[in-house]
């Protein structure tokens, strides 16, 4: 009698096998459990019998691969319930060894958390499979800290923290692993309320990643935690009340982060190149787009871990909330930035375009900085930081000032702001230039102090160029509101902004050589419009009626006025 399964289009699974895997009776299980998986495994027997009775399906192929029975070790292929290998998923019962059972057995297949409970602690996912956690099902990490692997020992010496190189305290983990996703509608609870413990997933030197639907809660941790990925796409993740960074991909590749919604105490979203590989590597071809972050340290960070380079970033069309600190852990993290772009260690960020950016209460909506930490190098010198581009960036409530800085001797370069308008809160007394150079500190959004421009502060930088761009206050500031100081190849146009107090300076330019200022401010009758200052300032020109006021340094030659013909009435 022929077969009623062709062994050409799908392979049997030995039920002998699997169902002696799926009824081995566990530790915790009842007499009842094991009599009922056994009256199903006598009913698949009896079934497969007949001819017709398979336990799961499996790719084309596979029984020739393990030989003519077509029956692999292990249910290659398959979906497979964590149920069946002993887990219970009543919230109280230990499930960490029915489930790593479970991830073991499927080789290739999917394992499916039904709805219900799971604590677990570390489970260690591998190459070529799907872990299912559908609505309604929670998995719980267990509240005992001896559950979880422990701390990595390095075998390099690093300046990096445990938190950015550590990749074995986890609750999803894995390393060196192909085609991994974790997906479906349901929780991933680490259930924490301090930072320090285990991280929700860390995944080291992985490919094909997918992370997609899944909600992460109450992380001690970074929640999703990279390094050395590549191919990864994180889609509709929601994070909240993380104690740690949201989401940071480390020395990645072709990342693509979507429809997130990130609520955390620090960085919402952080790209780090460190050197938590033991070698430097950079983070390169990462779009994020469409998602809405919530921090009140930065919603959007690049740095400051940065060994390796950053190359081909795109940010778009994002929602970003600085909330006020609410508790000491928040408080502690918080740092109050919307997009901070940061190279420190060496690294070099070049391509780098921003777009459709909406903030509401961010301290410090924009903040770009090179400077010269040297985390890591053997040998301390800075790196570079070029052809950055924000375009449409809409601010409200922001009580600090955005800037772009470099070194002296090592420039930002090739930085475009268009389309963009700030809100700052104002009322503070003017300041002069003398900013703290901080070259070698950590970088932060209010590193320099109180700075003497109430909306955009650009010091040591080179081919900046700003469009459209509108500084405006809610309370009168005496200080400007664009401060330029130590610029090559400025270009302003199409500025406008807020009236200064005390009949100060809008636009204060300072050693700036090579540049042409367009600005259309508001100005209380007889008040400055442009402030030119600095003994390095050379070939500048400046377009529009308004009072300018030049330092006695500044040569006749230094400074060129157009002033445009009125037009016809």
């Amino acid at each position: 009698m022929p077969s009623l399964v062709d062994p050409g289009r799908v392979a049997v699974v030995s039920t002998e096998v699997a169902f002696e895997t799926m009824v081995r009776k566990p530790a915790d299980a009842d007499d009842a459990d094991v009599r009922s998986a056994l009256s199903r495994r006598g009913f698949i027997r009896r079934v497969a019998l007949l001819g017709g009775g398979v336990i799961g399906v499996a790719a084309p192929g596979l029984a020739a691969e393990h030989g003519e029975s077509g029956a692999p070790p292990t249910a290659r292929g398959m979906a497979l319930d964590v149920r069946q290998f002993g887990a219970r998923g009543d919230g109280e019962s230990d499930d960490t060894a029915a489930i790593q059972r479970t991830i073991d057995a499927a080789a290739g297949g999917t394992v499916v958390l039904p709805p219900g409970t799971w604590r677990s602690g570390t489970l260690r996912l591998r190459s070529a499979m799907r872990l299912e956690i559908p609505a309604g099902s929670v998995l719980l990490a267990s509240p005992d800290d001896d559950d979880f692997a422990p701390r990595e020992r390095l075998s390099f010496a690093t300046s990096s923290d445990t938190e950015t190189t550590d990749f074995g305290r986890a609750l999803l983990a894995g390393c060196d692993l192909e085609r991994v996703a974790i997906a479906g509608e349901g929780v991933i609870d680490m259930r924490r309320r301090a930072r320090g413990g285990p991280k929700p997933i860390a995944l080291r030197r992985c490919r094909f990643v997918s992370v997609r639907g899944i909600t992460i809660l109450h992380s001690p941790n970074y929640c999703v935690s990279l390094a050395g990925c590549d191919d990864v796409v994180l889609d509709g993740v929601t994070i909240r009340d993380a104690y740690a960074d949201g989401i940071d991909p480390d020395c990645c590749r072709r990342v693509r982060i979507a429809n997130c919604d990130i609520e955390s105490r620090d960085d919402a979203l952080c790209l780090k190149a460190s050197f938590a590989l033991g070698h430097v590597r950079s983070t390169e071809d990462v779009l994020v787009t469409n998602c809405r972050m919530r921090s009140a340290s930065n919603c959007f960070k690049l740095g400051s871990e940065s060994t390796g380079d950053f190359r081909r970033i795109v940010v778009s069309n994002c929602v970003f909330d600085g909330p006020v600190p609410a508790d000491a852990a928040a408080r502690v993290a918080a740092e109050g930035g919307g997009l901070a772009l940061e190279t420190v260690d060496g690294g070099t960020v070049d391509g780098v375009m921003i777009s459709n950016i909406v903030m509401t209460g961010v301290a410090v909506p924009l903040f770009v900085r090179l400077g010269n930490r040297g985390r890591d190098q053997r040998e301390r010198r800075p790196g570079r930081l070029r052809n950055v581009s924000v375009n449409g960036l809409l601010a409200t409530g922001a009580t600090g000032t955005g800037s772009i800085s470099g070194l002296r001797d090592s420039p930002v370069e090739g930085i475009t702001l268009d389309n963009v308008r700030i809100i700052a809160a104002g009322g503070a007394s003017a300041r002069t230039l003398d900013v703290p150079e901080r070259e070698d500190d950590y970088p932060t959004v209010s590193m320099f102090g109180t700075l003497p421009a109430f909306g955009l502060y650009v010091r040591h930088a080179r081919d900046v160029t700003l469009g459209n761009v509108q500084l405006l206050v809610d309370q009168p500031d005496a200080r400007s509101a664009l401060i330029v100081d130590d610029a090559v190849g400025l270009r302003v146009a199409g500025v406008t902004g807020s009236a200064a107090l005390d009949r100060g300076p809008l636009v204060w330019l300072h050693d700036v050589h090579g540049g042409l200022v367009h600005a259309s401010f508001q100005v209380e009758s007889g008040g400055v419009v442009v402030r030119v200052t600095g003994g390095k300032t050379a070939n500048v020109a400046l377009v529009g009626a308004g009072l300018a006021e030049f330092g006695s340094e500044i040569g006749p030659d230094a400074v060129t006025r157009v002033v445009p013909a009125a037009q016809p009435g």
